[in-house]
This record gives structure tokens, C-alpha cells and sequence, in this order.
């Protein structure tokens, strides 16, 4: 795919209605292993420092505030 195909095709992806918060497109975009993980960490109990870190060191982008949003249900993912 040339580059200028690659920007037309996120050009159309980013003007498309998203009703899903940065944390959740963040976690779709991880392979199988990687969402078990951090399921697995959730279920532990680890807070989202540690995650967060966990995900910031292998190059994920991620925030606390999206991280709080999303766990607390209030990011788009509830407001469809």
C-alpha cells in the first residue's frame, strides 16, 4: 500500500463516528496474548499504574484518564 493510500484509508477511518472510548480501541488493537494479560492483571487486582506501565513499556500509548474512564464506565463505550 503506497503511502498515499495509507493516508486516505486512516483519513476515512478517523472521520468515521467512534462510540468507543481510547482505552477500548487501544485494548482491540492488542494481539491475543497481550489482552489476556492485561484481563489476567485486572482479575489480580493490580492497579492501573501497573498496567499502565506495563503497557507504556512495551510502546502502547495509554493514559490514566482513559484507563479511569473506561473502568468506571464513564467513557463513550456507555453512552451509546
Amino acid at each position: 500500500m503506497s503511502l498515499a493510500d495509507k493516508i486516505e484509508s486512516a483519513a476515512k477511518e478517523r472521520n468515521k463516528p467512534i462510540n468507543i472510548c481510547a482505552y477500548q480501541i487501544m485494548y482491540n488493537r492488542l494481539s491475543p496474548e497481550d489482552k489476556k494479560a492485561v484481563d489476567e492483571a485486572w482479575k489480580k487486582g493490580y492497579s492501573a499504574n501497573i498496567i499502565l506501565g506495563a503497557l507504556r513499556a512495551e510502546g502502547i500509548k495509554s493514559s490514566h484518564e482513559s484507563i479511569r474512564a473506561h473502568r468506571n464506565g464513564f467513557c463513550k463505550c456507555n453512552k451509546k
